[in-house]
Parts: structure tokens; sequence; C-alpha cells
């Protein structure tokens, strides 16, 4: 494989990995703040004792549901890790969309030149 092909498949792989990491942390995020405000009013509703509650239903729910994503997920990793470059830097990629790395500066500015508000020349603090 020549170096230009290499190097496109791990900056490719990379930068789909880093989209779709970020994409699924801002739709979780999303979600989980809309399954948590549909939960509110149960909860509420639990705690004055209007409902009931089946906690052992929801404990086997959730179960089955991680169980689920070990089996799931575990196998896509495989796959994207038999994918060579394209697999590996994409996994790369992905962990640092979904750890937010988007969000930080590659050249930090200096805490002294940021303002909240700009003063005149000459005004004291």
């Amino acid at each position: 494989m020549d170096p230009s092909t290499f190097a496109l498949q791990a900056v490719g792989g990379f930068t789909v990995g880093a989209l779709i990491g970020y994409a699924l942390r801002k739709a979780t995020k999303w979600l989980l703040l809309a399954v948590g405000f549909m939960l509110l009013p149960v909860f509420g509703l639990w705690y004055v004792g209007v409902l009931n509650v089946n906690w052992e239903g929801i404990n086997t729910l959730v179960g089955r549901l991680v169980e689920w994503l070990g089996i799931n997920l575990s196998s896509m990793s495989l796959a994207l890790a038999s994918a060579g470059t394209f697999g590996i830097s994409g996994i790369l990629g992905f962990f640092f969309g979904i750890s937010g790395g988007f969000r930080h500066n590659v050249f930090p500015v200096e805490a002294s030149t940021e303002r909240f508000v700009k003063r005149k020349k000459g005004e004291k603090q």
C-alpha cells in the first residue's frame, strides 16, 4: 500500500469515527434529557402513591439491554478492527468525538488576555 492511500484511509477513518462519536454524544444527551422528562411525572406519581412501579421488571429490562449492547458492541468492534487502517483510525476518532475533543482549543489563549468586559484604558478594576 502506498503512503498516500494509507494516509487517506487513516484520516478518513478518523474523521468518520470522530463525526459518528460526536453525533452519538449529542443524540445521547438529548435522548437522556427526553427520557428524564418523561420519567419525572412517573416518579412523582409513584412518590405520591398514585402509581405502582414494577421495579423487578425494570431491573430485568435494563439487564437485557446491557447484555444486548455488550454482544452487539463487541461484534461491531471486531468488525472495525478487522477493517485495517480505516477501522483502527475510525475507533480512535470515535473515542475522540465521544469524549468531546472538538471543544478544546489546540492553542490555548492566555488567561490574562481574556476578559469578560472590555475596560477603557486607565480604568481600575
